[in-house]
């Protein structure tokens, strides 16, 4: 599920001389210049980006956050759970906040097709105040009731605001 709606619309796109390819190759490699270390786990987008898993012998899942420059949001945010065991259960992952608004738990997101079988997707996540921390939580479920969770490492917003 995306987090902004997109346009459907195809943009007007201008011919392209031989200027205006050279301007484009410029632009992009000026793009990607700025945008790699958010991607690249240098120092400078380090601090900002979070990753979580948790595994057993039913199933595993994972998370990757980023609190980009608001602490009272997680974009992008990436999870994924693994179904392990051909036990007739199915596994659910679910992300959970806790700060401003009290602790938030997310629906989950389920994988009921068996043994092998996973579900990986890309949202975001705004609890409707500052996340001081987050975490995923791995359930073994029965249809719609969580028999037994396993929770993730927590991790915490990179953002020191002790002095506002």
């Amino acid at each position: 599920m995306a987090c902004s709606p997109k346009n459907p619309e195809e943009p007007v796109r201008p011919k392209k001389t031989k200027k205006t390819k050279k301007t484009l190759l410029v632009a992009v490699a000026a793009c990607a210049a700025l945008a790699a270390p958010a991607f690249t786990g240098t120092a400078a987008a380090a601090g900002t980006v979070t990753a979580s898993g948790v595994e057993t012998s039913w199933g595993h899942a994972h998370v990757k956050a980023q609190w980009r420059l608001d602490p009272c949001r997680l974009d992008p945010l990436h999870m994924s759970v693994k179904d392990t065991a051909a036990d007739g259960h199915s596994v659910g992952v679910r992300l959970i906040t806790e700060g401003d608004a009290g602790t938030h738990c997310f629906l989950p997101h389920r994988v009921s097709t068996g043994n092998g079988t996973g579900w990986a997707g890309d949202s975001c996540a705004d609890p409707g105040g500052r996340i001081a921390s987050a975490w995923i939580e791995l359930c073994r479920m029965e249809g719609a009731t969580a028999l037994s969770c396993v929770s993730s490492k927590v991790v915490h917003a990179p953002f020191d605001d002790s002095t506002a």
